[in-house]
């Protein structure tokens, strides 16, 4: 009876030691995982293949930046709409600030797709927009066959 209550308080103390912690720094990243708390477009993600399978979608009036797009390299397509009567300016901007593509460079109302080339994997991508009425930008994945 002895070595029974030994063993148990032995077996308690080596599981005692294998206690999992609710509130760790590895369970925070895991609960938060692709959440972006300020961030004021759609978006939704998929897969490992070269090619960006990110989706954003925004509307908008006047200039604006978006920030935080997590292209994946290779070609995306870019549908953008501008009900306006000015100059309406799309560029695409890698996070160092250098311009990938201007995408367009019209004035007045404009309507129209535009293939992006993605430079590299690992970076945020940054949308500038200059417009004096109401826009429209969405992205897909350009299907290459």
């Amino acid at each position: 009876m002895k070595k029974m209550i030994v063993l148990i308080f032995f077996c308690l103390f080596i599981l005692s030691g294998c206690k999992i912690e609710c509130n760790s720094p590895q369970s925070a990243r895991d609960d938060n995982y692709g959440v972006n708390p300020g961030s004021s477009y759609s978006s939704e993600s998929s897969g490992d293949d070269k090619t960006s399978d990110t989706l954003v979608s925004k509307t908008g009036t006047g200039d604006e930046v978006i920030t935080n797009l997590p292209f994946k390299k290779g070609p995306i397509v870019i549908a953008l709409k501008h009900d306006g009567q000015a100059k309406f300016t799309v560029k695409m901007l890698d996070s160092n600030g250098t311009v990938v593509a201007t995408l367009v460079d019209k004035t007045g109302s404009y309507s129209g797709k535009v293939i992006v080339q993605i430079p590299k994997d690992a970076d945020n991508y940054i949308l500038e927009i200059r417009a004096d009425g109401k826009w429209q930008t969405e992205t897909s994945k350009a299907d290459v066959y």
